[in-house]
C-alpha cells in the first residue's frame, strides 16, 4: 500500500473515537475523527471518494449509526459503513447487510476484525 487509505471514525465519546482510531492506524489506514453524525455527513460532502470506510457508533446523540448508515447509502453507495455496538445479544448482527450496513463489530473490538473488513474494502 503505497499512500494510507482513509477511514471516517464516528463516535460521540472522544475516548471511544480515539481508541477506535488507534486500531484503524495500527490496521495501516489513516483515521479521521468526528464526533457526530451530522460532522461526517459534512466531512463525506467535501470528499466522499477519500474514505473506503466509515467506522461508527451504533448508539450516539443525534442520528444514531443506522442513520448515518442510511444517510451515506443514499448518498455515495459503494462507500462502506461498519458499526460498532457494545451491545450484546442478537440485536446488532441482525442489521448487518441491512440499511446501508456492511458489517457490525461487538465491542471490545480486536485490531484483527479491524484489518480483516478493511482489507475487503481497500482501493488498490
Amino acid at each position: 500500500m503505497g499512500t494510507k487509505q482513509n477511514v471516517l471514525v464516528v463516535d460521540d465519546d472522544p475516548s471511544v473515537g480515539a481508541t477506535m482510531s488507534r486500531l484503524v492506524r495500527a490496521a495501516g489506514y489513516e483515521p479521521h475523527y468526528v464526533n457526530t453524525a451530522a460532522a461526517a455527513l459534512e466531512r463525506l460532502g467535501g470528499e466522499p471518494a477519500s474514505y473506503i470506510a466509515v467506522l461508527s457508533d451504533l448508539h450516539m446523540e443525534g442520528m444514531d449509526g443506522i442513520g448515518l448508515a442510511r444517510r451515506i447509502s443514499e448518498q455515495w453507495p459503494r462507500l462502506p459503513v461498519i458499526l460498532c455496538s457494545g451491545d450484546s445479544g442478537p440485536g446488532p448482527g441482525t442489521l448487518e447487510g441491512k440499511r446501508g450496513v456492511a458489517a457490525v463489530l461487538s465491542k471490545p473490538i480486536r485490531l484483527q476484525q479491524i484489518v480483516d473488513l478493511l482489507l475487503s474494502y481497500g482501493k488498490e
